[in-house]
């Protein structure tokens, strides 16, 4: 009988948070090129991070989870900053 490897609920992705300081006001967008299509914002840091496990959880809810790529390579702007988002999924549950 062959095992299935245990998919754990809890992820941990790098995100790169944007900071801008334009006509719309200050806030912080945050992508990530290991999750297609996230795209989230906060008026703050916190608020950014808090709005990014939400979304990290419901765009992977019910789907496999991507490997998470190597920052390293990743390529910032000035006003550009990696930030690591821990999601539980069992606990958003």
């Amino acid at each position: 009988m062959k095992k299935e490897p245990i998919k754990s609920s809890v992820l941990v992705y790098p995100t790169i948070f944007t900071e801008f300081n334009d006509e719309d006001g200050h806030y912080f967008t945050v992508t990530s090129p290991n999750i297609k299509g996230m795209v989230t914002e906060g008026t703050t840091r916190e608020e950014a991070a808090i709005e990014a496990v939400d979304a990290i959880a419901t765009m992977l809810d019910g789907e496999p989870y991507p490997p998470v790529q190597d920052p390293s390579n990743w390529t910032l702007a000035a006003n550009q900053s990696i930030v690591y988002i821990t999601v539980d999924m069992a606990q958003l549950k």
